[in-house]
């Protein structure tokens, strides 16, 4: 005889979409990521960065800001910019207010190259969820709207 710890119905219901949620959602991942890499050689890691830097004002952003809005390490940043920065997709500079800080943005071959991974990134995307109706697209936002109202925010 096991012993098994005493978890509720709804906890049981929690797990099992917490585990479906999880499941689709690294398959959604591997999938952009595979296409991403066969069409142009790149991580999804590095397309993040360079989506964010394509949003950024024209100026570039602080690499600490970066790293926030892609929510990983200050080190991470780092670690994916270094690449981008030698194939000439990324210029980063001193930061004008702050020499101990770094601003990224950018460069005109950066910016041509997103903007055609983000025309097929697009497309890839529209081809995943197609099976979905414009209504239960938004019954899913909802719900994951639903979900960032909940304790989330406070860990």
């Amino acid at each position: 005889m096991t012993n098994r710890p005493a978890i509720s119905p709804k906890e049981q219901d929690a797990l099992r979409t917490w585990l479906k949620f999880l499941g689709t959602s690294n398959l959604v991942r591997k999938t952009l990521q595979s296409r991403l890499h066969a069409g142009y050689g790149v991580s999804l890691s590095r397309f993040d960065v360079l989506a964010n830097l394509y949003r950024a004002p024209e100026g570039g952003v602080r690499l600490s800001e970066l790293s926030k809005q892609l929510m990983v390490s200050n080190g991470n940043v780092t670690q994916v910019m270094t690449p981008l920065i030698k194939e000439g997709l990324v210029e980063r500079k001193p930061c004008a207010q702050d020499a101990r800080a770094a601003t990224a943005r950018l460069t005109d071959k950066g910016k041509a190259l997103f903007e055609s991974m983000a025309t097929d990134h697009a497309k890839w995307v529209g081809e995943i969820f197609a099976n979905l109706s414009s209504d239960e697209h938004k019954q899913i936002a909802n719900l994951l709207d639903k979900l960032d109202q909940t304790k989330l925010s406070q860990d």
